[in-house]
Order: structure tokens, then sequence, then C-alpha cells
């Protein structure tokens, strides 16, 4: 159990000592990515299946949406579109951040875009609103 009395730094190890000490992280590291890119995996797999409840997917289905479109993803985004509407600032955030990276992705600035930049002032004006009372 490493503690004060017996860490040694790599300076004051043998090539060898340093060697593995160095193996054993990056193989601590590859298993921490791997468990990261796993949670990842995971997280795309549900978000792009089917919306079982009924209910709901009636209900995005009148709003004019493909039936191959509903999913779990379209659930979320619906459910912070909605969130936003009805004047949740942290929402309409998560909104405007994603259609910032849609934006940056497909080359253009999020600042060219002046519906995004609209609903950026209106947020920040929101927040501030919070922040003051």
């Amino acid at each position: 159990m490493p503690n004060e009395e017996n860490i040694v730094p790599y300076q004051f190890q043998s090539g060898n000592e340093a060697r593995e000490a160095g193996a054993v992280g990056g193989k601590a590291s590859g298993a921490a990515r791997r468990r990261k890119r796993s949670l990842k995996d995971a997280a795309d797999l549900y978000l792009s299946l089917p919306v079982s409840d009924r209910r709901r997917w009636n209900k995005i289905a009148r709003r004019g949406i493909d039936p191959e479109d509903v999913d779990n993803q379209m659930a979320m985004i619906i459910g912070l579109t909605e969130a936003a509407t009805q004047g949740d600032a942290k929402a309409a955030k998560v909104i405007v951040d994603l259609l910032g990276d849609t934006a940056n992705n497909s080359g253009g600035a999020i600042e060219d875009d002046p519906i995004t930049k609209s609903l950026k002032e209106t947020i920040d004006a929101v927040t501030e609103t919070d922040q003051n009372t």
C-alpha cells in the first residue's frame, strides 16, 4: 500500500522500476478509457432505441415526427424544447449548446446563425434576471 514512507519518485527509481510503474499506470488508464467508452456506447444504444411507452410515442408522432425517427433521443429533445418554451433557462441553454455544436460541425460559427444568437441573448438575459433575484 503506497504511503509517504514507501513512495519513491521516478528520478530515484531504477529504469526497470519506472518502466513497470508506467506500464501499470498505462494499463489502468486504458481500462478507464474503455469503461468510459462503453458507458458512452450504452447511452448511444439506449437513446437510439424506439420509445417504449405507447402514449409518449403517439404524442411524438402527432407532432409530425416521422415514425422511424421516434426514439428516446427525439423524446429527450422534445422534452427539452417543451421545458425551454415554458421558461426553463437551463433547458434552453442545453438546446443552444446543441445547436452551437451542430453549427460548428457544419463549418459555420454559432454567432453567424441569427436564431441561435437571439436565443442565446434571451437566455443570457433570463439567467441574469434569475441571478439578480
